[in-house]
């Protein structure tokens, strides 16, 4: 799959280096070029990244997010969103965005766990689970590229359950004072329920 990375901190960086080792064509935007010795793989600048992915995840501060879009050219994009902040009084970044970006397809996910659990998302013998949210139309690539990450995705639903991604980032963020930052969740179901 082909996937742009726009953001090359810590997040986009280890999100886009389990991409690369899963076999996936990644390309990092960059505002400085001169970065780019700094990553596994290939980097250009943002509308380069941008025309190369059928896949665009973001994760880069939120508050830049609204400005930085209406820079690009996204539509017919699947689009990850992995900030947090940003938000207005009114709605949630992410509506927000779906709404400027009528022709891409937005989810939400990699906003409530650290990066660090993105680079070892092992604990012992289980994976952590991963949050996401978005629309049912491309919800399997998504649920794809998080399990590529090491990760089981758990979909909450449309971009009108932002409020339950809230909560679990604010929940992790309280249990990283007492376990650490290397501390995630893992969701149990009653086998029988299936049944």
């Amino acid at each position: 799959m082909k996937i742009g990375v726009i953001g090359t901190g810590r997040i986009g960086s280890s999100i886009g280096e389990k991409w690369i080792a899963a076999g996936h064509d990644v390309m990092y935007g960059l505002r400085d070029l001169g970065k780019a010795t700094e990553l596994v793989g290939k980097s250009g600048t943002i509308d380069e990244a941008i025309a190369h992915g059928d896949v665009i995840l973001f994760a880069i501060p939120g508050r830049a997010m609204a400005e930085t879009i209406e820079k690009l050219e996204l539509a017919g994009k699947i689009i990850i969103d992995a900030t947090n902040g940003g938000d207005t009084s009114d709605k949630p970044l992410v509506q927000l965005l779906a709404e400027k970006l009528p022709n891409s397809t937005v989810y939400k996910a990699f906003n409530t766990l650290g990066f660090e659990n993105f680079i070892t998302p092992e604990f012992g013998e289980k994976r952590a689970d991963l949050l996401f949210i978005g629309s049912e139309d491309s919800k399997e690539t998504v649920e794809k590229l998080i399990s590529d990450v090491g990760l089981n995705p758990q979909y909450v639903g449309d971009l009108e359950r932002m409020n339950v991604l809230d909560a679990s980032m604010r929940f992790w963020f309280a249990l990283t004072q007492h376990f650490g930052r290397h501390v995630a969740f893992n969701i149990l179901t009653d086998p029988k329920s299936s049944e």
